[in-house]
């Protein structure tokens, strides 16, 4: 994907050095050492940018990687602002690409860069790249691809956050007929589209047809994963929130305080994934009765929120407007 460029290569650093940099950051990623992954994704930046120019389809690719560790890590503003610059570049060049790097590089860039506004709650804008990367992922690959079901997904979950639930629902199951089609109704590429439709049902309020989609998910990523995996994790989490909505505290609230501890010891205290298991265990708490505990849970999920996002953002709002709840109903 190299291309030559007039600029000084930077000192103290070649082309394969900076190649390894990026396998070696890509590595770190696929174990979920986001961290540890940044520096060797700065390193591959500079020497792309400085030795093949502004426009280097090389660079357009650390910066995709770079956003979505900065998204692992919660860093949604940074997260931004490189996809962007990488979705620029692939559109600055993207009629001098060959057809299988096009199919490859443009989806992708369009979906990380819609995934990454879609975290910092920009709805309409998230919606243009998302579903650019449905278009590019179907021109390149077809009707049927599994990777045409992964973007399909990524617009549903964007239509969930965003209230239009029909339409959600409509991506969600047409990327499930793909995967089911490819690999069975219980493989484990089939879990997260089995997870995401059953938090659809669980935000239009139908918890009863959702828990057992929520439920499937879970069982089928806990057989081959593992209990204590994060995608497994995750599902155990969402199909919590189904159980709550079924008034089912007692099955959930073991189910967070087991999430809440994994989170913390997998992220540290003030990741998302954290925030947002500390409100479900805290309503689910307050529920039962235990409202001391759950004001706290809440007001620390609150914390956590207001340091991640600005103050108009979604998953605050929620979370405010829970405590306020609880408290104007004289429940805390």
């Amino acid at each position: 994907m190299t291309q030559p460029h007039d600029g000084a290569e930077p000192p103290g650093i070649t082309e394969s050095e900076a190649l390894e940099s990026h396998e070696r950051a890509q590595e770190l990623q696929t174990q979920g050492r986001h961290a540890e992954a940044l520096p060797f994704l700065e390193r591959a930046a500079d020497y792309f940018a400085s030795a093949e120019g502004p426009t280097s389809p090389d660079l357009a690719n650390v910066l995709t990687d770079w956003s979505e560790s900065l998204m692992a890590l919660c860093r949604y503003v940074e997260a931004e602002e490189k996809a962007r610059r990488g979705k620029a570049i692939l559109d600055a060049i993207r009629d001098l690409l060959d057809p299988p790097t096009r199919g490859m590089m443009l989806p992708r860039a369009a979906g990380v860069w819609g995934r990454s506004l879609r975290e910092l709650g920009r709805y309409p804008e998230a919606a243009v790249p998302l579903l650019e990367a449905v278009r590019e992922a179907e021109q390149s690959r077809g009707p049927d691809a599994p990777e045409l079901a992964g973007y399909l997904n990524e617009y549903g979950i964007l239509c969930k956050y965003w209230g239009r639930y029909d339409e959600g629902e409509a991506y969600y199951r047409r990327g499930l007929r793909i995967l089911e089609a490819r690999f069975g109704k219980q493989s484990i590429e089939s879990a997260s589209l089995y997870h995401n439709l059953g938090g659809l049902e669980h935000a239009r309020g139908d918890f009863a047809r959702g828990e057992p989609l929520g439920r499937k998910a879970y069982e089928i990523r806990r057989r081959e994963l593992g209990e204590f995996h994060e995608a497994t994790m995750a599902d155990a989490v969402a199909w919590g929130g189904l159980l709550d909505g079924l008034g089912r505290f007692d099955e959930s609230v073991p189910i967070y305080r087991r999430a809440l501890e994994f989170y913390q010891r997998l992220f540290g205290p003030d990741h998302f994934e954290v925030a947002a298991t500390l409100n479900n265990l805290g309503l689910a708490l307050a529920a039962q009765g235990e409202t001391a505990e759950g004001r706290e849970l809440l007001a620390r999920s609150l914390s956590i929120k207001r340091k991640l996002f600005s103050a108009d953002h979604p998953e605050v709002r929620l979370t405010e407007a829970n405590l306020q709840s609880l408290t104007v109903a004289g429940v805390l």
